[in-house]
């Protein structure tokens, strides 16, 4: 059946890392923010509690309207709401022998965590483009902040709406999550450099919030993001030593209709850097006509490129878009993938659970972590069961 000729552009874009940006390379520090907050917590991340279930928290919605160094004024009505819909920790673990060290305390990453957390949102200019950034951070837990930050880089022509899963994950397991709006959709200028500056102005923008500024360890940063985000994410690595550490989504190496290579240089080439680095990915959408993931530009071709300590875990019977919250509600840019053999549902678990083991593993310093990355649970409930294959190095 013929396309029509949007229809094969949407394709080409959606499926092969395209993004748009009207940024340039001057430095993203320097910001100012309109942001919104949503509370869902009515304790604070300064005081550390014993608790081991999701209790139900007191929630204010607020406007509050921010600069770098301006004053900060708040008004809204109040309601109540559950602080998290997280199962009951009490089977919390310590597979690394360290019982009640913050370093070295490791909580089953496929269940949620046992801090509260609270979401708010705020608008940063960077370089004259409006990004936008949703937080996710933890109002309390077993340990006070200040907590490690990872940011979250959406796929091109992909609301960062379809990644609220991870971020509220990695929230429920202590960590301050910046869900970044970075400018990668059909229309504009194509500037993966310019986007993964902007993920990095979210730091900025986090270490001078009110809200954020005391709780975020911006010296112990990981970057995640999904196909053109999960590309963005190892620029932003490269870019900024802040990073420790990445673990992105099926990232897609491409270049489609960039003005040169300096806008969308070929990121894997760049590899390595000095940092661990993980990836998640599948086969499904490698070869074809208009893949979404080509063989030539897929997961794969960074692993090759990493140093140690790297991670490649091959999901099998994913398809590219797999790692969406709810592939359902996708549209049009998920229509043009091959069909997936595993259900969205059990991807996001596995992806999900990945995330937090990663990033507990290398920002918490958590070895215990390696279990359910690579050791006895991941085996049994990964590699036995057929849903993935893990090579490391």
């Amino acid at each position: 059946m013929q396309r029509s000729v949007l229809t094969l552009l949407v394709l080409t874009i959606a499926c092969n890392g395209g993004g748009t940006s009207s940024g340039t390379d001057s430095d993203p520090g320097s910001s100012t923010g309109t942001s919104t907050g949503v509370g869902t917590g009515s304790t604070t991340g300064d005081e550390p509690t014993t608790a081991t279930t999701s209790p139900t928290g007191t929630s204010g919605t607020t406007t509050t309207t921010t600069t770098t160094d301006g004053p900060t004024t708040e008004s809204g009505p109040t309601s109540t709401t559950a602080a998290t819909t997280g199962p009951d920790t009490t089977g919390s673990t310590t597979t690394d022998g360290t019982t009640g060290e913050p370093d070295g305390e490791v909580h089953d990453p496929d269940q949620d965590g046992p801090w509260q957390f609270d979401e708010l949102a705020g608008e940063i200019d960077v370089d004259g483009e409006m990004i936008g950034v949703t937080a996710h951070y933890p109002t309390s837990g077993p340990e006070a902040g200040p907590y490690p930050v990872v940011t979250i880089a959406h796929g091109f022509n992909l609301p960062p709406t379809q990644y609220t899963g991870y971020a509220t994950r990695l929230a429920s397991h202590g960590y301050v999550v910046l869900n970044v709006d970075h400018a990668g959709y059909i229309f504009g200028t194509v500037d993966h450099v310019a986007n993964a500056k902007q993920v990095l102005a979210a730091l900025d923008w986090a270490g001078e919030h009110p809200v954020l500024g005391d709780i975020s360890d911006l010296n112990n940063v990981g970057t995640t993001g999904h196909s053109l985000g999960g590309k963005i994410s190892v620029l932003a690595a490269m870019y900024d030593a802040r990073v420790k550490a990445s673990l992105t989504l099926d990232p897609v190496d491409g270049a489609n209709m960039c003005p040169n290579m300096q806008a969308c240089p070929d990121a894997s080439a760049m590899l390595p850097i000095a940092i661990p680095l993980g990836f998640l990915g599948e086969t499904l959408d490698t070869a074809g006509f208009m893949a979404c993931a080509p063989a030539a530009e897929n997961f794969t071709t960074f692993y090759a490129e990493a140093n140690a300590p790297a991670l490649q875990v091959t999901v099998n019977g994913a398809n590219h878009m797999s790692f969406l919250d709810d592939v359902a509600s996708c549209g049009i840019t998920c229509s043009f993938c091959q069909q997936p053999t595993l259900a969205n549902a059990v991807v996001n678990d596995l992806a999900r659970a990945y995330v937090v083991a990663y990033f507990g593993r290398w920002l918490r310093d958590a070895p215990g972590y390696d279990t359910y990355l690579t050791g006895a649970e991941a085996q049994q409930r990964y590699v036995d069961t057929g849903l993935v294959t893990i090579a490391e190095k």
